[in-house]
C-alpha cells in the first residue's frame, strides 16, 4: 500500500498549465546558507504544455562584487547524474575569485536527477533474476530484454511521466526557461563531461541567448552507440597505458617491478569467472566492466598511486563466494534517450564488444558507454537525441577544452566536435592527463577566465603544457 501511495503521488502531478513566464522565488539554502535555493516548474513534455509538470531544483551563488556583475554563469558538472544545484552551491571550490565576483553562478538539477524528481526504481520488484553474462547470445539477449522491460516499467510507475523525458533536448528547453525566469537576455555557461552535451544542445536551439560558453571534456553526440563504445574504450586504454608507463618508472607504485599487464589480465579473467567482489561490498560481484570502470576512474584526477593500490588489493582477494546474485544496477533512462543505435540483437552486442576489444586490448571494456549497451537493450521508450553533427550557428564562438589523456571523454571527441562547429568553436588542449581541464593549471584557468569575463575567444589551437 505504501509503494502504491508513493506511486500515485508521483504520477498524479499537477496538470495545470505552465506559467507563460516561469518565475523563481529564492531563499537561503538550508544546507549552504551562503547560497540561494528555488524551484522552477516546467512541462514534462513540451508538446503538451498543459500536461504534467516537473519541479527543478535551482541554486545560486550571487556575484560577490555586484557593482561589477556581468550576469549569470549557468553550470553543470556532468554525469549524467551530477547535481548542478550542488555544484553551484560549491562554486568557490571550482571557480576563481574573479569569476565569483563577476557572475551569479547558477545550477539546476536536470530532470530525473538530484532533487529534480529523481528516477526511482526497485530492483527487488522486477520478478525475474538479474541476467548473468553478456547479452551476446540469443538466450541471454532475450533475458536482458525482459529484465530491462520489467525494471523500466517499475521505474515509470515510481517516477511518473518524467521518466520518459529526461533527455538533453528537454534539458536545453529547461535551461532557457531558467534563463527567462532569472530575467536574463543572455547567459554564460560552463559545462563539464555530460554537461557539455546540454551546452551543445542549448547553442543549437537558443544560440542567440548565449553570451559565452565553455564545454570542458567533451562528449561527441554525433556518434551512435557503437562509435561511443569504441572511442570510450580507446580513452580508457590510453589512461591505463599511461598508468603502466608511470608505474614502471615510479618506485612508490604499489605494482612497481611487476608485470602489470599480466596482473590486470588475470584480474579480468577472475572477474569474468565471478571470483572477485566489489571492494567493501563482499556480496556484490565485480564484473569485467565494473573492474574497468573503477580502474579508469582513478585517471580522472589523475591518481595513479591509488590505481596501483586498488589493483594490488584486488590481486590479493581470495576467491569470492556469493550466496545469491545481487542486482546492483538501475537503468539510465538518460542514456537510453540521448544515445542512438541501441543493440537490437545478440549479434549487435557481439559486434560492439569486438570493436571494444580491438580498441582496448588490455582494458577490454568501455566503462562509461557499456552502461548504455546493457541497460538499453530492448529499450521501449523514446529516443530523443539523434546522432547528428553539432551546428551552433547562432551562438558566439564556443571554448572547447580537453586533455590529451582523458579517461572518459577522449581527445578525439574534442577534435571531432571542434570540426563539426565549422568555425564557431575554438579548441584549447591541455597536454596532460585527467578529466576536466579548467582547474588543471594556471594556463587553463587563465584562458577560461579571460574568455568568460572578457567574452573574447582565445587563439584556436592554443595548448597548455602539462604539470
Amino acid at each position: 500500500m505504501k509503494i502504491l501511495a508513493i506511486a500515485s503521488i508521483l504520477v498524479l502531478l499537477p496538470i495545470s498549465p505552465a506559467a507563460a513566464s516561469p518565475t523563481l522565488t529564492f531563499q537561503a539554502c538550508a544546507d549552504v546558507p551562503e547560497a540561494d535555493c528555488a524551484s522552477l516548474t516546467v512541462p514534462v513534455d513540451r508538446a503538451r504544455p498543459d500536461g504534467p509538470q516537473v519541479s527543478l531544483a535551482v541554486a545560486r551563488r550571487k556575484a560577490t562584487d555586484p557593482a561589477r556583475r556581468i550576469g549569470v554563469l549557468l553550470v553543470n558538472p556532468g554525469g549524467p547524474g551530477g547535481s548542478a544545484a550542488q555544484y553551484a552551491k560549491d562554486a568557490p571550490k571550482t571557480f576563481s575569485p574573479e569569476v565569483l565576483a563577476r557572475f551569479d553562478v547558477v545550477g539546476y538539477d536536470p530532470r530525473g536527477i538530484g532533487d529534480s524528481q529523481p528516477i526511482y526504481c526497485d530492483t527487488s520488484a522486477v520478478g525475474v533474476p538479474h541476467p548473468s553474462g553478456r547479452p551476446d547470445t540469443p538466450e541471454r539477449f532475450a533475458q536482458q530484454v525482459e529484465y530491462n522491460r520489467r525494471l523500466n516499467d517499475d521505474c515509470r510507475i515510481r517516477t511518473g511521466p518524467v521518466f520518459d523525458r529526461v533527455d538533453a533536448q528537454s534539458a536545453a528547453h529547461d535551461m532557457d526557461d531558467l534563463r527567462e525566469a532569472l530575467g536574463e537576455q543572455k547567459i554564460s555557461y560552463y559545462g563539464q563531461s555530460y554537461g557539455t552535451l546540454y551546452g551543445q544542445k542549448y547553442t543549437e536551439r537558443y544560440g542567440e541567448h548565449v553570451r559565452a560558453m565553455v564545454i570542458d571534456s567533451v562528449m561527441d553526440a554525433s556518434r551512435p552507440l557503437a562509435e561511443l563504445l569504441e572511442t570510450g574504450a580507446r580513452a580508457g586504454e590510453g589512461i591505463f597505458t599511461e598508468f603502466v608507463r608511470w608505474c614502471g618508472v615510479t618506485p612508490s607504485c604499489a605494482l612497481h617491478g611487476e608485470d602489470v599487464l599480466s596482473l590486470y589480465a588475470d584480474l579480468r579473467a577472475r572477474a569474468a569467472r565471478g571470483d572477485l567482489h566489489t571492494p567493501g561490498l563482499p556480496d556484490v560481484p565485480l564484473t569485467v566492466t565494473e573492474l574497468a570502470n573503477r580502474t579508469v576512474r582513478f585517471g580522472y584526477s589523475p591518481d595513479f598511486t591509488r590505481m596501483g593500490e586498488y589493483l594490488k588489493s584486488l590481486s590479493a582477494q581470495p576467491e569470492a563466494v556469493f550466496s545469491a546474485a545481487v542486482a546492483t544496477r538501475r537503468p539510465q533512462a538518460v542514456l537510453c534517450q540521448d544515445v542512438a543505435g541501441h543493440p537490437r540483437s545478440a549479434a549487435d552486442v557481439a559486434a560492439m564488444d569486438a570493436r571494444v576489444r580491438a580498441a582496448a586490448p588490455n582494458v577490454q571494456a568501455s566503462p562509461i558507454w557499456d552502461l548504455a549497451l546493457v541497460r538499453c537493450v530492448g529499450w521501449q521508450g523514446p529516443e530523443l537525441n539523434p546522432a547528428l553533427p553539432w551546428r551552433p550557428e547562432k551562438a558566439p564562438r564556443v571554448l572547447v577544452l580537453n586533455s590529451v589523456h582523458d579517461p572518459a571523454t577522449g581527445y578525439e571527441n574534442a577534435v571531432s566536435v571542434h570540426r563539426q562547429a565549422r568555425g564557431k568553436a575554438v579548441l584549447v588542449t591541455y597536454e596532460g592527463t585527467g578529466h576536466g581541464v579548467y582547474t588543471r593549471t594556471a594556463c587553463t584557468r587563465e584562458v577560461t577566465d579571460a574568455y568568460l569575463i572578457g567574452g573574447t575567444a582565445p587563439q584556436d589551437g592554443l595548448r597548455c603544457p602539462a604539470v
